[in-house]
């Protein structure tokens, strides 16, 4: 009896042994495969984490790189403005330069036409002028030179003809001044006679009143 209790007792050791090893075990194998699935966890959760990394990286060099590409566009725009502005300030100057010039132009202008009607008073003056009358009376002849002198003539000498029977108003002129005779004979009146001199004289133009 006690040999066979003794071997019972025995028999429970053994199995509750056996069972011991065997939850143990199984507890191992549980935890070796949960420490897998996290090293398999944390090995994906680097692999992401080093991902987004880089995407960070790469978006805050391309966000470097807008902003140097704007830094550059304000700069572009800065000079583009200070160049409008230059080219106005020179259109500007351009357009009163061109008005300064108009300015001295038409000043230049007017004073040529009163240099021009100045000179030509001054060209009439510088002919010497003599008036007789060729009707027999000398009143003719002071009409005529009054007339003269207000159309800008200088009249130096007013006399009397030696013939008074000339038939209208004639214009005598010395060589060289055929134009200036025909130009005072208009003056004059349409029926006025223009003749060389054929005699010498002192004088450029003979007016000789008649009619």
């Amino acid at each position: 009896m006690p040999k066979r209790s003794l071997c019972l007792a025995s028999l429970m050791v053994l199995v509750l042994a056996l069972s011991g090893c065997m939850v143990t075990k199984s507890a191992y194998e549980q935890k070796e495969q949960e420490a897998d699935t996290l090293a398999k966890t944390v090995a994906d959760l680097d692999r992401k984490n080093k991902d987004l990394t880089a995407r960070t990286e790469k978006l805050q060099a391309e966000n470097d790189e807008l902003k140097k590409q704007l830094a550059a566009k304000d700069d572009l725009l800065q000079l583009k403005s200070e160049e409008i502005a230059k080219q106005d300030a020179r259109q500007a100057a351009m357009v009163d330069e061109v008005e300064r010039m108009k300015a001295q132009q038409a000043r230049s202008a007017a004073g040529e036409a009163q240099g021009g009607a100045a000179g030509r008073k001054a060209g009439l003056k510088s002919i010497r002028l003599k008036v007789l009358s060729g009707d027999g009376r000398i009143d003719s002849a002071r009409r005529m030179a009054k007339r003269l002198t207000a159309m800008g003539y200088r009249v130096e000498s007013v006399g009397m003809a030696e013939s008074s029977d000339y038939p209208a108003n004639t214009v005598y002129f010395a060589a060289k001044y055929k134009p200036e005779a025909k130009t005072l004979a208009a003056k004059i009146g349409k029926d006025t006679i223009v003749k060389p001199l054929t005699w010498k004289s002192v004088f450029a133009i003979i007016v000789v009143t008649g009619g």
